[in-house]
């Protein structure tokens, strides 16, 4: 039991098969499952001979690079815990959870000691490693991957949600396993062996342990890199594409990708009209809409044609039809909204009780269920689930943003609800307009999640341009 065997059978099979391509000063870099096996090689020798055991937890931070992956490899292989923290996280929050996990080692690269120097938490893990010199060349050392229980934490990753008390979400190693077959399964990823351009990097562990190829665009994703893309030769050019709403509105407009033959979108609602513009630019593409969480991935999928146009046939903006949930996971639903649990379900989080006591729950038969914090409803035609609005917000106020976005045609905006019941619409609008149900309108820029640009990150666009609607 060790999610890394799965790429290192690959190495073995197919040695010379290119495994992560990254875009660079001309045509870009392409890494062969070799290539990065023996990176991944020379850094466990590196972590071995500084003191790095089974079961110890690593803070890593580095650039987004095949050197990034190659140390998660050896950390896991090793039988240890990657841990990830987003270095813009708010420093209150970066110091919590790094106390949370209490590292004991720091592995990163000089900008990511630059950035760690900052922090307390940071600056007291007892070892600290710099990444450039563990990816020097080891001679006799031969790749080991250390037997591990299914449930040993492999990655831990924190997301701070509404209230920006960071939450440590625990992905073990047999929820890594057992996610890699349910997407299969989901996406029919065993019928598509060229490569897969990819913006989420958790997802190319996904592929690589499927054999394949990830294009992998960092954020910001410039017009110019995408062109690189364009350019690489046919045996390059991606057959699947795995995404959010915003890059797909970014890519219909900078890309052509010739032989597009399967798109995956999930990360945040999408608007009919950006999918509605892909369709026609890749009519032959093959489309699935997927709908989950950081903990939880996937959850349900649909057909991304029939869930636009479902949605446009109830007169919603947005894609709000999510198909049926995959049959490994199980559901159930309360007052509060929708609770899942599964095999690639994440179990209670590290630093935070409150939110275990709140969004976990362990029934009678020590199954572990996860809060999703959304309403999911069903209509009349169908048992398929539709998407109702956050657990947090009136099912009115959902349904009164709904009809705004339509009589805009624009989601770049939310409704908010002051303590004394004022209607107000937030966002990037003329503060003139005219709207049933709106009573007072804030002009204000809206910010989105850093990670993805898509979802609208409420709680922060209130503050930094109305503090003074948040009553």
């Amino acid at each position: 039991m060790n999610c890394v065997q799965l790429t290192v059978d690959h190495v073995a099979e197919s040695p010379h098969r290119p495994a992560i391509w990254l875009p660079g000063a001309s045509a870009g870099s392409l890494t062969t499952f070799a290539e990065l096996y023996t990176l991944a090689n020379a850094m466990q020798h590196a972590l071995v001979a500084a003191g790095v055991q089974k079961g110890d937890l690593i803070l890593l931070q580095d650039r987004l690079s095949v050197r990034l992956y190659a140390a998660v490899f050896a950390i896991l292989a090793i039988g240890a815990t990657v841990v990830l923290i987003e270095p813009w996280m708010p420093a209150r929050d970066i110091e919590s959870a790094t106390r949370a996990v209490s590292p004991k080692f720091f592995v990163s690269g000089w900008l990511g000691k630059l950035w760690g120097l900052r922090y307390r938490a940071i600056r007291s893990i007892p070892h600290k490693l710099n990444i450039r010199a563990l990816a020097q060349p080891a001679s006799g050392w031969k790749f080991v991957v250390e037997d591990t229980d299914a449930d040993s934490p492999a990655i831990i990753t924190f997301t701070s949600g509404t209230t920006g008390t960071p939450k440590g979400v625990v992905r073990t190693q047999g929820a890594l396993l057992q996610q890699h077959q349910v997407l299969n399964r989901a996406l029919k990823t065993a019928e598509l062996a060229g490569p897969d351009l990819c913006i989420f990097a958790n997802f190319v562990l996904a592929n690589l342990a499927s054999g394949r190829l990830s294009l992998l665009l960092p954020n910001p994703w410039q017009p110019r890199l995408l062109r690189q893309i364009d350019q690489l030769p046919p045996s390059l050019q991606p057959d699947s594409l795995t995404c959010g709403p915003a890059f797909l509105s970014h890519l219909t407009q900078h890309a052509t990708l010739p032989i597009l033959k399967s798109v995956h979108v999930g990360g945040a609602l999408t608007d009919c009209r950006i999918f509605e513009r892909a369709f026609e630019r890749w009519p032959h593409a093959h489309w699935k809409h997927l709908y989950g969480s950081t903990e939880a991935e996937p959850v349900a999928v649909a057909d991304a044609q029939t869930a636009v146009g479902l949605s446009r046939e109830k007169g919603y903006f947005q894609t709000l039809f999510l198909g049926n949930p995959v049959p490994e996971i199980a559901y159930r639903s309360d007052q509060r909204g929708l609770w899942v649990h599964g095999p690639h379900v994440c179990g209670p989080y590290l630093g935070n009780e409150e939110a275990n006591r709140t969004d976990k729950h362990i029934d009678e038969q020590g199954l572990a269920w996860h809060f999703m914090g959304d309403r999911i409803g069903t209509r009349e035609d169908n048992d398929a689930w539709w998407y109702r609005g956050r657990a947090n917000q009136p099912e009115s106020d959902f349904e009164l943003e709904q009809s705004v976005y339509t009589a805009l045609q624009s989601s770049n905006c939310f409704v908010h609800r002051t303590p004394a019941g004022e209607a107000l619409l937030v966002g990037e609008i003329d503060p003139n307009i005219q709207l049933p149900g709106i009573d007072r309108i804030v002009r204000t820029r809206i910010v989105r999640d850093r990670r993805h640009r898509s979802r609208i990150d409420r709680h922060r666009s209130l503050t930094r341009g109305a503090k003074w609607a948040l009553g």
